[in-house]
């Protein structure tokens, strides 16, 4: 197993937290995946590429609805995404 990043944790929170605002927002598909981003993460127990990609279809599942701009959940994963780019070493 990899080692766990120090923003691990903080990734599991913050996406933890987008979850029930979802569900109010009515955003099942975003709910549905997120919790499965959640839950590969934390089988894993670090952080890894496919994670990102994870979070980018969350992402642009709810550009493409128009329902981004108006989710209180977004900065919760916007938060999460520029976490997993430095935990993965990337230039944010």
């Amino acid at each position: 197993m990899a080692t766990r990043q120090p923003q691990f944790e903080e990734i599991v929170e913050l996406l933890s937290k987008s979850v029930p605002i979802l569900e109010s927002e009515g955003l099942d598909g975003s709910v549905n995946d997120t919790e499965k981003l959640i839950n590969r993460i934390k089988g894993m127990g670090s952080i890894i590429p496919s994670h990102k990609n994870g979070l980018y279809s969350v992402l642009r599942m709810m550009l493409e609805s128009n329902t981004y701009y108006d989710s209180k959940a977004g900065e919760y994963l916007d938060q999460a995404f520029v976490l997993i780019e430095e935990a993965l070493g990337e230039n944010v």
